[in-house]
């Protein structure tokens, strides 16, 4: 399930059940990938509240969103010098209240739903890495510059 080794789903000592492919975080703040009815939602439980922050069709792209959200909290690298672009297949189905991205990767169709401002730019950052490993997406948001690294376009 998921990526290709290491997956995110089979880490050791991370919390799983029927529903919930992995948890993270604290006794007070939890992130989560959670099965739901048409795919796969990044969760978050804070203080007995639980609420989605982005949906996928896909748990591979929902994989590699918790590794940019994360990223995210731990560096304030630009990544597009305030530019929010999409590469190249990726179609914006909405851009407002929340961002849906969808694009083909080898016949298979994946969407991507941004339902928190703060997930909107990580679901277009996400667009950017869709066909990169889990390895090559952590090597990304742990550099000191990702937009260039990655070559994201600069205008």
């Amino acid at each position: 399930m998921g990526n290709e080794p290491p997956d995110l789903s089979s880490a050791p000592g991370v919390r799983r059940g029927r529903s919930v492919l992995f948890e993270y975080g604290t006794l007070e703040t939890t992130f989560r990938i959670a099965v739901t009815g048409s795919g796969f939602a990044f969760q978050t439980r804070d203080r007995g509240s639980s609420w989605a922050l982005a949906e996928f069709s896909r748990l591979d792209d929902a994989e590699r969103f918790v590794l940019l959200w994360e990223g995210a909290r731990r560096s304030s690298a630009s990544w597009f010098d305030g530019l929010t672009t999409v590469p190249d297949g990726v179609v914006v189905l909405e851009d407002r209240p929340g961002k849906v991205l969808r694009w083909d990767n080898g016949g298979e169709d994946h969407v991507a739903r941004a339902l928190s401002d703060a997930s909107s730019t990580l679901v277009g950052h996400l667009a950017w890495v869709r066909t990169r490993s889990l390895p090559e997406v952590l090597a990304l948001v742990d550099s000191v510059d990702p937009g260039r690294r990655h070559a994201f376009p600069r205008r």
